[in-house]
């Protein structure tokens, strides 16, 4: 007990660390959606509703950040604070997936510690979006397929039915699991594993359902992402998933079939990486399929198989401990590093290079600053980066936004182009404040009382 109490310490202080070196270097968000989904959270957190999207966006995320801000604050460092703690227990998830998978706790600490420290990782451990708690989830139900224990095997379905209400990237990996134990539980006369099956079942049939109810549709979220796809035109790649695996964690992957090869060749095959690798390359092949009609996320392909990332960091982990115990082993290990370092400054920004992240510290400092406006405030839509006004504000059902940009719709033309337009947009909405950018704002409505970048608060008098 004193081991386990020491390795989740440990474990919790490199995360917590990593988080602190990845915020300290000024990474906020990955993209837009962080926001949005903030700006969703702070709804429900303000009015809780079954489906807070009533999208394509599953419903379990939301409900977790929203309670965190229906007890500390509907803030944007609320958000952030929650991201960073689900970002430590997604490590110590990881923990416990690597003991299902290896006998010696020591090579499930070091699995966790590199898991820890991967760059989606530690990007993902901050960010307001899912992906890594879900990874975790996902790992850890995938890796109770190594055990024998029907107890873990019900905690591996609960753990993949709550990844499954979080991203559909789970859904695949989910099946095949059900599949496993319906197959064991023939063989070995164990029904208490159709139980796991059941359960693991419900994330995925659970939202079938709603969305036959509430849409007419069961599959209704998938022809929403496809259509939204379709409106950006961009084309699916089968390839796409496979060529972000490998270019964007070279030495990750890389390692990881030298370490197969290895044991192969030595004949040290593990029956739970052979389970694990069979579930999460069919979730790979499933998402690849899924990417040609455009149901696949629209930027960052990287993030949907982070999964497979960290199931190869808990793979490695006892072949490099093993490696490194050896004096010849740490001189290697030294001269890899090395290489790996160089490479991270020199080359990763060639091969790896990843799609522009978006901190949007303007857009929530002018947020922040409009909390002490009073009444609507009438916000300019350039793109999407309105959402991180309304989540620094923690209260984005005040904003009216000037017009909408889905691509699916017609888009209106900006109506703080025109002075005419603003005027009358201000009249129409019952705006007490507005914000926009300076440069087409403060020409019609004077200077404003707080800037923040190019945006501007700008209060309305009678």
């Amino acid at each position: 007990m004193r081991s386990l109490s020491r390795d989740l310490s440990l474990l919790a202080a490199v995360k917590l660390a990593v988080s602190g070196a990845v915020l300290a270097s000024g990474f906020r968000a990955v993209s837009d959606d962080d926001f949005a989904r903030v700006v969703l959270a702070q709804r429900w957190a303000e009015a809780p509703v079954l489906d807070p999207t009533g999208t394509s966006w599953l419903p379990l995320p939301f409900w977790f950040y929203g309670s965190a801000m229906t007890l500390f604050g509907r803030t944007v460092r609320v958000a952030q604070a929650t991201a960073v703690v689900l970002g430590v227990l997604a490590v110590l998830l990881l923990y416990a997936a690597g003991r299902m998978w290896w006998p010696k706790r020591r090579d499930a600490l070091w699995g966790a510690v590199l898991c820890a420290v991967l760059p989606w990782s530690a990007y993902l451990g901050v960010a307001t979006v899912p992906e890594l708690p879900t990874a975790a989830l996902t790992v850890f139900g995938v890796a109770t397929l190594a055990s024998t224990d029907s107890r873990h095997r019900m905690l591996g379905g609960l753990a993949l039915a709550a990844a499954c209400l979080c991203r559909y990237e789970p859904w695949p990996a989910t099946a095949l699991f059900g599949l496993m134990c319906a197959v064991d539980a023939w063989r070995d006369q164990r029904p208490a594993w159709l139980v796991a099956a059941a359960i693991a079942a419900v994330g995925p049939s659970g939202w079938l359902m709603h969305n036959a109810m509430t849409h007419g549709d069961a599959l209704h979220f998938a022809a929403r992402v496809s259509a939204y796809k379709r409106a950006l035109g961009g084309t699916g790649s089968f390839f796409t998933y496979l060529s972000s695996l490998c270019r964007e964690e070279p030495e990750l992957v890389a390692l990881a079939i030298f370490v197969a090869g290895h044991r192969s060749r030595y004949g040290t095959k593990s029956p739970a990486s052979r389970r694990v690798a069979l579930v999460l390359g069919g979730m790979l092949v499933a998402l690849s399929l899924a990417s040609l009609p455009g149901s696949a996320p629209t930027h960052h392909s990287g993030r949907a198989v982070l999964a497979v990332w960290l199931a190869m960091a808990i793979y490695v982990a006892p072949s490099l401990r093993a490696w490194l115990s050896s004096p010849r082993g740490r001189v290697v290990g030294l001269a890899l590093a090395a290489l790996v370092a160089l490479g991270a400054v020199v080359l990763r920004p060639w091969y790896a290079r990843l799609d522009r992240f978006t901190p949007r510290v303007d857009e929530v400092a002018i947020g922040d600053a409009a909390r002490t406006a009073h009444g609507p405030i009438l916000l300019e839509v350039r793109d999407y980066r309105f959402y991180a006004i309304e989540a620094g504000s923690a209260d984005p059902r005040r904003f009216v936004r000037d017009r909408s940009i889905d691509p699916r719709q017609e888009i209106a033309p900006n109506a703080f182009d025109t002075p005419a337009e603003l005027r009358r947009r201000i009249e129409e909405s019952g705006a007490r404040a507005v914000v926009g950018t300076v440069s087409t704002t403060a020409p019609v409505l004077g200077e404003p009382v707080a800037e923040a970048g190019p945006w501007g608060l700008f209060i309305l008098t009678e």
